[in-house]
């Protein structure tokens, strides 16, 4: 029998392509809609995705309390049922309630963990040892989240090449845009290392310097856009992978100028995905904004 790590690795080699990072729906009194995760979970399946991220920045990982993201692992992995493999953000502001999170998620179900750096100030001893106690100490593979603009610090090079020598790192999920720093981090381990791009509108370019897939969040409306971008780009097709990402930019042009987040519940309710009112304090678009949003999109004319 393989060993619980070797398990979890063996299947999170088939989260080598596009990993959604899940919204998490709400009713309207803030309660998690767990039948709505459930079920949006599996049509994410049923469309080929290869992978979830459950309450990263998405999904209002850092919003939560506790029983609440473990509830949405739980959720996810009963919906899943082993079809693919599940990360789970556990990262706080904490190490010891990060690790907390991280053995709760994984007796849920999720297959590997990962963390973003606190938002608390930190100096580079004490950002070295949160990601040092966190990866040695992790119940299952863990992979590492670099995203500046939410953390407030980046994930320095020569860190991330420490923490590459613990067996129990995994990879990376890289959203800084930055695609020379991305170069760095996926030759290291001899160019073994994962490392997932993590802004949408670049994968293109991610792929192109070594990513293994991409975690994001405008998967959950549009998983088969980003598919066909991979397939071309693996099958050597770059003139249709490059028409694909072209697509993507103007989506995502369209995303920001709205705002990603609400933009994303909204064209999902438009397809009956009722994800419910964002959490406080972020706002939902009006109906006027809805309307043109939707009408926006739809002048795309996406071919996924």
């Amino acid at each position: 029998m393989p060993t619980t790590a070797t398990t979890h690795t063996s299947t999170l080699e088939r989260a080598d392509g596009i990993v959604c990072a899940l919204l998490t729906p709400y009713r309207p009194d803030g309660s998690i809609a767990t039948d709505v995760l459930q079920a949006h979970t599996q049509s994410l399946i049923e469309q080929g995705i290869d992978g979830l991220y459950v309450c990263g920045s998405t999904g209002d990982g850092v919003m939560l309390d506790a029983d609440s993201r473990v509830h949405c692992v739980q959720a996810v992995a009963e919906a899943t049922e082993g079809e693919v493999p599940i990360i789970a953000h556990v990262g706080t502001n904490s190490t010891d309630m990060t690790l907390d999170l991280a053995e709760r998620s994984v007796e849920a179900g999720a297959d590997a963990v990962s963390s973003i750096l606190p938002s608390i100030p930190l100096t580079a001893a004490e950002t070295r040892s949160y990601f040092l106690d966190i990866v040695r100490a992790s119940p299952a593979p863990f992979i590492a989240y670099n995203f500046p603009a939410r953390s407030g610090v980046g994930l320095p090079q020569d860190l991330l090449a420490e923490l590459a020598e613990e067996p129990n790192l995994y990879g990376l999920k890289n959203t800084s845009g930055d695609i020379f720093e991305m170069s760095a981090f996926t030759r290291l381990r001899e160019g073994s290392l994962r490392v997932w791009n993590g802004h949408d509108e670049v994968l293109y370019a991610g792929l192109s310097v070594g990513a293994c897939g991409a975690i994001g969040s405008t998967f959950n409306a549009f998983p088969l856009l980003y598919k066909d971008l991979l397939t071309a780009f693996r099958n050597g097709d770059h003139p249709e992978a490059l028409r694909l990402q072209h697509q993507v930019e103007d989506l995502v042009r369209i995303l920001v100028a709205f705002g990603v987040m609400p933009s994303l519940r909204a064209i999902l309710a438009s397809r009956g995905v009722e994800m419910g009112p964002s959490r406080r304090p972020q706002r939902d678009l009006d109906a006027s904004s809805r309307s043109q949003l939707l009408s926006a999109i739809a002048n795309l004319n996406l071919t996924a």
